[in-house]
């Protein structure tokens, strides 16, 4: 058994996609994380990875020796998770993928929460604006807002609540073209998305008569962040369909309208926020612990910050 931990070093270095960000997840130096893995290459004798000053990416041999690197890994916080449950006390990093926005306002008071009550588990969030590969990275936990329900096989979803969305224009446009009256009527517009990579995308809208109705369309602009969407309607480029309570502010302010006429029926289908845990890959201690704890909270937080948007756009 030579060296099981430096195969750990590996995975996680793959997890995290540099030396860099592995070494301060793990709390260590970069270069002795890359000296510990430039030795599995060499007694394994074989090259894992290709380096160079901005990437590095697996080998083939390195691919398949991932795959059982990445078990390892899992196994082995599996057995600390055991042990954790013996002693009666969940501890160990629980690692967590969710939006910015979503972090920032419903998660983080639940963490601090929980923190105060469970002193041993630390937290690991990662905030980008796409969901990623949870068992591929390692992620314990994630969540993310989508239309619809989850695809992926290889993923658990507990559901959190809906989020009301609005199709969010500035007023001075809306002067211009006029209200809408139907989800056609978007032809004319230049449209926004929250995406990471260009093509056609798809806005599904509900009305209490007429049933759902999809309108498919290439965006104007994209961007992962809800803040740089927000702010591009604002200077009057175009329209994007937004979560309705993230408008609020704008709302009130009368920067943001709805680009629908109310009495059209028409609004666009609400998402649905999830929890998302690995189906392959056994719950923690911790994870299962965080989650009955959190999630009656975060369902709770979501309905109070929506009661608080409908009294102020009503």
């Amino acid at each position: 058994m030579e060296r099981l931990d430096d195969l750990l070093l590996f995975a996680e270095v793959v997890q995290k996609a540099g030396f860099a960000a592995a070494a301060r997840s793990l709390g260590m130096q970069r270069s002795k994380v890359s000296r510990r893995v430039a030795e599995l290459e060499q007694r394994m004798g074989v090259r894992l990875l290709q380096r160079n000053t901005r990437c590095i990416s697996l080998t083939t041999v390195g691919e398949q020796i991932y795959a059982h690197a990445r078990k390892l890994a899992d196994e082995a916080r599996a057995a600390f998770s055991v042990a954790a449950e013996m002693n009666g006390e969940p501890r160990g990093v629980l690692r967590i993928t969710a939006p910015a926005t979503f972090s920032a306002a419903a998660l983080m008071p639940v963490i601090a929460e929980f923190c105060r009550l469970y002193p041993q588990v630390d937290f690991l969030i990662d905030t980008r604006n796409w969901v990623p590969d949870l068992i591929a990275e390692g992620f314990d936990l994630g969540f993310c807002a989508q239309t619809g329900p989850l695809a992926d096989s290889s993923l658990v979803a507990r559901t959190i609540g809906d989020v009301p969305m609005i199709m969010a224009i500035s007023p001075a446009l809306l002067e211009q073209c006029g209200q809408l009256s139907h989800p056609d009527q978007l032809a004319g517009f230049r449209l926004f998305a929250r995406a990471a990579q260009a093509g056609v995308k798809t806005l599904r809208f509900l009305h209490p008569e007429h049933g759902r109705h999809v309108v498919e369309y290439t965006p104007h602009l994209m961007t992962g962040s809800v803040a740089v969407l927000q702010a591009g309607v604002i200077a009057g480029i175009g329209a994007a369909c937004m979560p309705r309570h993230l408008c609020e502010d704008a709302l009130r302010a009368n920067r943001l309208v709805d680009a629908f006429k109310v009495q059209a029926g028409w609004q666009p289908e609400p998402t649905t926020m999830y929890a998302m845990l690995p189906a392959r890959r056994g719950a923690t201690v911790s994870t299962r612990l965080f989650l009955e704890f959190a999630l009656p909270k975060l369902a709770l937080a979501m309905r109070n910050e929506l009661d608080s948007v409908t009294r102020v756009v009503a």
